[in-house]
Order: structure tokens, then C-alpha cells, then sequence
């Protein structure tokens, strides 16, 4: 009987010591998109890669959906944890 005690204790005890190892640190990296609205300003047919501008004038390159085409208005999140900032699920904005 104190062998069960003292097993489901352990047992729970190191679920939840692993449970706090998992807890995010004040200093990990995290993700930091933010959403823009971006044009499809050129598509290259061979390659099937878009260039998009986003409002605030910068320039990306993404690999192109079949829906777009150029002139097409989309809703992006610009995710900037990485160097440099890339665009990622990009959706038709209406």
C-alpha cells in the first residue's frame, strides 16, 4: 500500500516538475508578426514566385497562391523575429 503512495507520488511530482521546464522564460524568443496589408506588384510565370509591397513600402518575395495576380490586395503577417522580415499566410483581403 505504501508502495502505491509513494509511486503515484513520484509519478506526479515529475509531471509537474517537467510542466515547469516548459514554462516560457522571460528572455525566450517569440514570435512577433503583425498583420499588413500588402499588393502583388509582379508574378514570374517561370518560377511562380510574387513580389508584394506592403503599405509602408517594403518589398517581399513569396511563393505565389493561384488565386493572385497582379494588382491583388492581401492581408499578410509580417513576422520580424527572424533577419531579415519575411511575410508569411497570406489571404485575399476584401
Amino acid at each position: 500500500m505504501l508502495r502505491r503512495y509513494v509511486s503515484t507520488a513520484l509519478f506526479t511530482s515529475s509531471l509537474m516538475f517537467g510542466f515547469l521546464l516548459l514554462a516560457p522564460g522571460p528572455n525566450t524568443l517569440r514570435a512577433n508578426g503583425v498583420g499588413v496589408i500588402a499588393t502583388v506588384t509582379a508574378i514570374d510565370p517561370r518560377t511562380g514566385i510574387a513580389t508584394l509591397a506592403t503599405d509602408g513600402g517594403e518589398v517581399f518575395t513569396i511563393a505565389k497562391d493561384s488565386l493572385w495576380k497582379v494588382g491583388t490586395r492581401l492581408e499578410c503577417e509580417r513576422v520580424a523575429d527572424r533577419t531579415p522580415a519575411q511575410l508569411q499566410y497570406c489571404l485575399l483581403w476584401q
